[in-house]
């Protein structure tokens, strides 16, 4: 029933995932999945599984002065406006009232929706908050919420419009909303004085300046990095991989079968739905043999270069690692994603960082490396 929207760029990552590498911080259920068969996996193995000749399998092609183009990035009034207002957010009030639910309220409901007396997908959930006249929900659902108070329910029929979607368009389904708790919402005025309470600066002019700059900041280093991973991709395309180690090959597979896992749960998912819509179809083996490939080459840069990870270098560049992820020590950053993760992680930003650096850059606008869509837009997938 909800609208969900989700970001195309988180789609994009869980792609490049198969690319990256996939040994994030998954779920102990996926873990145990993974670790079932007794072999090694992602978050035991260390720097052992890289006990190889690289030469063996890799034959290097071009991977300096290679020509990429760098999209310069833009900051837009708009941007900073929206950045500003989650400050606004941030300070938003929710007041438990006992009253009935009006327009404006946020009010956590249960609901069940049928269609032809059965349940149909997306259309029940528990414990969800929404916004009152938001439009999350169609109107005639958010509706039905108001002069609602806290332990009462409604049941009510209603038609979807018929371009809703082809399951539920132009078709009448059946509802019943209890309603668990009515908040008031109570949001702060964006002022010069607001800014000045909640933040070290004076005026709304001097705090959107530091968000311009701050965004700015943040848009020069994806731009960089939008370069850098093309350049990783010509290298790997002028490269040839033939064969591989076979433990390398079998943690990489545990690997993303329990990342991919992972993800399908988040998203509510079974696996084979996840991995038809989101990875296309492609195979567990296909996905795991272009990772091998990516972190073989990338080990045969590091070899040539000089700057593979080693045991005398690891712990002052996972110490780095854990200081950009937050963490306090190493360890509780091996515990949550395992030194496979770590030592590939490290391994492919050495190479990155290197690759860019002696790449040939081209400067271009946004619109001439996007296209005319260069905005990522939001999927908005009515269930």
């Amino acid at each position: 029933m909800k609208s969900k929207k989700i970001m195309m760029a988180l789609i994009l990552t869980v792609g490049a995932l198969a690319l990256a590498g996939c040994g994030d911080s998954k779920t102990e259920e996926a873990k145990t999945a993974a670790d079932s068969d007794g072999e090694a996996s992602a978050d035991t193995v260390g720097l052992e599984i890289f006990d190889y000749d690289v030469t063996k399998y890799v034959k290097l092609g071009e991977y300096k002065n290679l020509s990429v183009q760098y999209p310069v990035p833009t900051v837009s009034d708009e941007d900073v406006e929206s950045y500003a207002l989650e400050l606004v957010d941030e300070y938003t009030e929710y007041n438990d009232v006992d009253r009935a639910a009006k327009n404006g309220d946020c009010v956590n409901i249960d609901y069940v929706g049928t269609l032809n007396g059965e349940e149909f997908d997306g259309g029940s959930d528990t414990d969800y908050d929404v916004i009152v006249g938001d439009g999350e929900f169609l109107e005639e659902f958010e509706n039905n919420i108001i002069g609602k108070k806290a332990g009462e329910s409604t049941t009510f029929k209603m038609t979807f419009p018929e371009d809703y979607d082809e399951e539920l368009g132009g078709k009448e389904v059946e509802f019943t909303i209890t309603v668990n708790n009515v908040s008031e919402v109570v949001v702060p005025e964006y002022t010069d004085a607001f800014v000045a309470e909640v933040t070290e600066y004076d005026t709304m002019e001097a705090y959107e300046d530091s968000l311009r700059e701050e965004l700015m900041t943040t848009a020069q280093e994806d731009s960089a990095l939008t370069a850098a991973e093309d350049a990783l991709l010509l290298a790997v395309e002028n490269s040839t991989v033939d064969g591989y180690p076979q433990d390398l090959y079998d943690v990489c597979y545990q690997d993303n079968l329990a990342s991919y896992q992972s993800y399908a749960e988040m998203f509510g998912m079974e696996f084979e739905e996840f991995m038809a819509d989101f990875m296309g179809g492609e195979s567990m083996e296909s996905l795991t043999e272009t990772w091998v490939n990516e972190i073989l080459i990338t080990h045969a840069i590091a070899e040539a270069e000089g700057f593979m990870i080693t045991e005398d270098n690891y712990q002052s560049k996972a110490e780095e690692l854990a200081v950009e992820y937050e963490y306090e020590t190493v360890e509780d950053l091996e515990t949550d994603y395992g030194k496979f993760y770590i030592i590939t992680t490290l391994l492919r930003d050495e190479v990155l960082d290197f690759i860019y650096e002696s790449a040939d850059v081209e400067e271009v606008s946004e619109d001439e490396y996007y296209g005319e869509d260069e905005d990522i837009e939001m999927l908005d997938t009515e269930v």
